[in-house]
């Protein structure tokens, strides 16, 4: 005679049948199959509709990876990622930028990508030479570039026209001439507007620029040692202060510059307030895109004014945490995955990057892009290849990147401003840059 089979010993057969269906299926997947993975993905606020279609994209070609997007403003980004990264709530993948990466590798927030993705490095014969400087540090690359671009001079051409302006200015001088005369015609009260808000973290490229312009040559602001130099009496930087003193003096330079952020810059130009700016290239397109304005497609750009014409080229880039290589292969390989499709190339081409250069006018550092024909016609709409350029070949990386070169930055905007105000002379101000960028170093 058979014993009694239970209720309970049935469900208990029950689902041990069903668990061995399920290794016996299991073990069916294919080799190397990918779990589902999660990355999250920290930028600073600007295309945020575009971003979403690019990781729309990106999802519909590797559907085994969600991407969940978060943004911070650009004012806000750098420090609100440092209490990030401290508080051990970085994200997998990050907008990064020249400022700040020594500084965050350094601390090993960062990853460096050639260690987990050696083939990283074959990106690097197409990028310009400052861009790829402004992504390695101590050898290692620790991005695939976002964008690219240089610091340029931009001016109204209506504007120079109405005050019988037949050139824009080539030196500094010219340019608080011809602003004195724009002034006196009635044309612009203040016709020149500059983004140097204390939390404006593009200030000190504008800065930079106008020290580079006047400097044939590196070490205007740092020697190859990173000693600070632009404390010296005369430097360039002195000359950078003083004139941007006389233009506040005389009322050439609207006073609302040192509280102006870059959003508000462009659309102060774009109402035809001023005549003069220093910004970032792809603002140009902003500025010159149709009906954005009454002035659309009067906007020029010049090389940066001074004996050099030099100016700032810096890059943004796509960056890992190190918080994503302590998860494992499969973030590892998410991320990869990840980098390449928004940095580098998807079927042989750079998709996303070409992208930003033809709907936003964003610069690029992969220079096969610059023979594209649609980024050529791109350009050419909104400004002069030429001059764009000849621009980009005279651009230079920010001397003095170190660890501590964030902090000295926000240090060193303030002190501009005291300059520029007259709550301390040029050359004290100078003197209390380059000591808190030697207090630093020994910190």
């Amino acid at each position: 005679m058979r014993p009694k089979t239970s209720i309970r010993s049935l469900r208990r057969l029950g689902l041990l049948f069903v668990a061995l269906v399920f290794l016996a299926f299991g073990s069916m997947l294919p080799v190397g199959a990918v779990q589902a993975t999660n990355l999250n993905f920290v930028v600073w606020s600007y295309g945020i509709e575009t971003i979403q279609s690019n990781i729309q994209n990106f999802q519909k070609l590797n559907p085994d990876i969600t991407v969940k997007l978060q943004d911070y403003s650009w004012l806000q980004y750098h420090d609100t990622m440092v209490g990030r990264f401290t508080a051990n709530n970085a994200p997998e993948v990050l907008y990064g930028s020249d400022h700040w990466l020594q500084e965050w590798a350094n601390a090993g927030w960062l990853e460096p990508l050639d260690t987990h993705f050696p083939q990283v490095k074959e990106y690097s014969n197409d990028l310009a030479p400052y861009a790829l400087q402004g992504m390695t540090y101590n050898g290692h690359i620790y991005g695939l570039s976002y964008y690219a671009d240089t610091i340029v001079f931009v001016y109204n051409e209506e504007h120079l026209s109405k005050a019988g302006i037949t050139k824009p200015p080539e030196t500094w001088d010219d340019v608080l001439s011809q602003a004195q005369t724009i002034k006196d015609k009635g044309i612009a009260e203040y016709p020149i507007i500059l983004a140097f808000s204390q939390q404006e973290g593009a200030s000190i490229e504008a800065f930079y620029s106008m020290v580079y312009s006047r400097f044939d040559g590196p070490g205007a602001m740092f020697d190859e040692k990173n000693t600070p130099t632009f404390n010296k009496a005369g430097s360039a930087a002195a000359q950078t202060i003083d004139w941007l003193k006389t233009a506040y003096d005389k009322k050439l330079l609207d006073p609302a510059s040192l509280q102006t952020a870059e959003i508000d810059q462009v659309k102060s130009m774009q109402a035809g307030a001023h005549t003069f700016t220093i910004f970032p290239q792809y603002n140009l397109a902003e500025l010159n895109k149709p009906a954005s304005s009454d002035f659309a497609g009067k906007f020029k750009m010049a090389l940066m004014p001074g004996s050099s014409h030099a100016t700032v080229g810096y890059v943004r880039f796509y960056a890992m945490s190190s918080a994503a290589a302590k998860q494992g292969q499969a973030t590892l390989d998410a991320a990869w995955k990840f980098l390449e499709y928004f940095g580098g190339k998807t079927n042989g081409k750079y998709e996303v990057v070409k992208r930003w250069a033809v709907e936003n006018g964003l610069g690029f550092a992969q220079l096969p892009l610059f023979d594209d024909p649609d980024v050529a016609k791109a350009f050419g709409a909104w400004g002069d290849i030429p001059t764009i350029k000849a621009q980009a070949k005279l651009a230079r990386i920010k001397e003095g990147l170190t660890p501590w070169y964030g902090s000295w930055d926000v240090f060193t905007r303030a002190e501009v401003q005291k300059a520029i105000l007259g709550q301390e002379s040029t050359a004290d101000a100078l003197k209390a840059m380059a000591d808190k960028y030697t207090e630093l170093s020994t910190q």
